[in-house]
């Protein structure tokens, strides 16, 4: 084998071999991604990410901005970009795109969600080899029926780590698929903390009335601890007002516990002839 052909083949192997896109076809106006593996004087040819390493054609003029312009100067071998398509032939299954009708801000935009698709591809992926079944099979089965659902399928595995499977199942997915999808989730994705606040203005009238806000505050943070958030801190910003600072990864979840504290304090200083006022910050 060529060394060319060594060049071909190693770039074949950096594109998707089967089809993520609905259709087999692109549409004229389309936005593609391309892997550049041919470059001749008259233009160039790409491998379309999207549909599986189908063919396409740029040609020169939608490439170069002058005459005097190398076809080189734009293009390399191996490299990904971004085409709009210019023409399609069904029949024949041709394809030409051009360079030069993309902007480079929609090249941009185009990237970033590309980046975002081909990881989630490789996570759904991931999830076929569990389910012992091929790429192409889970796609039609449950993936684009995903996809549409969370908006893109990085999204899917994003939200099973952030807030568990409760969404699979309201989908209708059978057990053996969200078992798989929840398991790459763990895996694969790492969910970052946040962290949500607010301050508690909180009065006793008793003599040993600081006391009794020490006391609630204590088991406040406990209460907090016990439902299962990765931090808690409730620290004095001046009395009466006390600030909540509540850490994890599951932002419902936060809301909840939050809620659980925010009850727990205001009535256990009503019993302890106080009371407490809750206003959230960032609201």
């Amino acid at each position: 084998m060529s060394k060319r052909e060594d060049k071909v083949d190693e770039i074949r192997k950096n594109v998707l071999s089967v089809r993520i896109s609905r259709k087999e076809l692109p549409d004229i106006g389309d936005l593609v991604i391309g892997t550049v593996y041919k470059i001749l004087e008259h233009g160039a040819y790409v491998l379309l990410d999207e549909y599986g390493g189908l063919e396409a054609y740029a040609p020169i003029n939608e490439v170069v901005q002058s005459w005097f312009h190398d076809i080189k100067d734009y293009l390399r071998l191996g490299q990904k970009t971004v085409f709009r398509v210019i023409r399609v032939d069904a029949r024949r299954r041709l394809i030409d795109v051009s360079l030069r009708k993309v902007r480079e801000e929609e090249k941009r935009e185009k990237l970033a969600k590309w980046k975002r698709t081909l990881k989630g591809v490789k996570l759904l992926e991931l999830v076929a080899k569990k389910l012992n079944m091929p790429l192409d099979k889970a796609l039609q089965d449950f993936g684009w029926k995903l996809e549409d659902y969370y908006g893109d399928f990085l999204s899917i595995f994003e939200n099973a780590a952030k807030h568990g499977t409760g969404d699979l199942r309201k989908l209708g997915l059978s057990d053996d698929v969200i078992n798989a999808i929840n398991e790459v989730a763990k895996e694969r994705i790492e969910v970052e903390s946040t962290e949500i606040s607010g301050v508690i203005r909180i009065i006793s009238i008793k003599p040993d009335g600081v006391r009794h806000v020490r006391e609630v505050l204590l088991k406040a943070m406990d209460l907090a601890r016990k439902e299962g958030v990765d931090g808690v801190r409730i620290y004095t910003i001046g009395p009466p007002r006390y600030r909540i600072d509540i850490v994890g990864k599951d932002p419902k979840k936060l809301e909840l516990v939050l809620k659980d504290v925010v009850n727990f304090i205001t009535t256990e200083i009503k019993k302890r002839g106080g009371e407490a006022s809750f206003t959230r910050i960032g609201e």
